[in-house]
């Protein structure tokens, strides 16, 4: 990958990033958060492993 893709990948990154924080914080007002922990929980761990991918792609380019 170039560094033109890698800043695709993290654009499109960025994007999904924002879903996931937007229903986030959609659990957190309707108080899906305690009905459906799992889920909550597993969005959590998705918004960290976007954010580690993000980094990755970060760093390819400043190599």
């Amino acid at each position: 990958m170039n560094a033109n893709d890698h800043r695709l990948v993290m654009a499109e990154l960025d994007a999904l990033r924002q879903q996931v924080a937007s229903t986030i914080q959609k659990f957190e007002a309707t108080g899906f958060a305690a009905a459906l922990k799992d889920d909550y929980v597993a969005l959590h761990d998705l918004e960290h492993h976007i954010t580690e991918m993000h980094l990755a792609h970060g760093r390819a380019i400043e190599q």
